[in-house]
């Protein structure tokens, strides 16, 4: 009879003994919202190999491209609430997308835990050099002068690129005429020709038009000068309050355990720590940021009712 009870006991302890785990006890899935060899791509591998490295445990990359992000942002939702399926998130996924597309599939706030906010990408405005303003107040005049004279590109509606314009002409009164290309690409080509005048874009990207002056930087979009563009003045220095960026972060689906989402957002803070980590980012254009959960938490709700309010008083529409 004894051992009989005894047996029972220890049957019956195997599923908490298994839920006890230390975490992580397994591979953990990091799912990329995009295709190999982008930058996004490469910080998510980056960092995936230093928590690796941390935990003792894989953190296997998974690219799963299309839809604009919602494939793999809709699968991060849909997945078991155990921090073994991370997804790298952007702004795009979590605060523009729900803007523009009510059908998106999930909710930003409800439907994950945003751990940490790994970093953010600030973008910055080119303009031709032909183009008859030194900078941006002058810009803003000439478009106010000559209503409609002077295109912006963007990567396509609805874009941080196109955002960015639309939060820049509510905040400035400037004038432009938006431009919608299908994709970056397109958008350079038109502006090195020509045909458009400016452009919003991340400062990595411009940088190789930058140096070699074939297209000039009138200002950047975060709160301090970046690095790469240590001459170029910040929206704020002109008197323009614009702070955006492309920023990227890690979720997480909502229920996952608080003790793992801690352990996680440890995990990667000790990464963006580490040297050769902050080297690689700034070769990428990317503040590295960190944080507690809470903060991200945070910047994402405002992030989103920071868009949610420019796509409806410039009412922008999805093609």
């Amino acid at each position: 009879m004894v051992r009989t009870v005894v047996a029972l006991l220890a049957v019956l302890a195997l599923p908490v003994m298994a839920w006890a785990q230390p975490y992580p006890a397994k591979p953990i899935r990091l799912l990329v919202p995009f295709t190999p060899g982008g930058s996004q791509d490469v910080i998510g591998r980056l960092l995936a190999q230093k928590v690796s490295e941390f935990t003792g445990q894989t953190v296997v990359v998974e690219n799963k491209p299309g839809a604009g992000g919602l494939i793999a942002t809709q699968e991060e939702a849909r997945s078991a609430a155990d921090g073994y399926t991370l997804l790298l998130s952007t702004g795009a996924q979590m605060a523009i997308e729900p803007a523009l597309n009510p059908k998106a599939g999930y909710d930003p706030l409800k439907d994950f835990v945003h751990v940490i906010h790994l970093g953010d990408a600030p973008l910055v405005l080119l303009a031709v050099p032909s183009l008859p303003a030194s900078g941006v107040m002058e810009l803003i005049a000439m478009s106010k002068a000559k209503p409609g004279s002077i295109n912006t590109a963007s990567t396509g509606n609805g874009t941080y690129t196109h955002l960015t314009l639309e939060l820049f002409k509510a905040a400035s009164g400037a004038n432009l005429t938006h431009i919608p290309y299908k994709g970056a690409a397109p958008a350079f080509n038109d502006l090195m020709g020509g045909q458009v005048q400016t452009m919003f874009t991340t400062t990595a990207s411009a940088q190789p038009y930058t140096s070699s002056q074939k297209l000039r930087a009138l200002a950047v979009t975060a709160p301090k000068r970046s690095p790469m563009m240590p001459d170029v003045p910040t929206f704020a220095e002109v008197g323009v309050p614009i702070d955006v960026s492309v920023w990227i972060g890690i979720a997480v689906p909502a229920g996952t355990p608080p003790a793992v989402v801690e352990r996680i957002n440890n995990e990667f803070n000790k990464a963006l720590a580490a040297p050769d980590v902050r080297a690689k980012l700034a070769t990428l254009g990317v503040d590295p940021a960190g944080g507690t959960s809470a903060q991200m938490t945070q910047y994402v709700r405002n992030d989103a009712e920071r868009w949610a309010k420019i796509v409806k008083s410039a009412n922008v529409k999805l093609e």
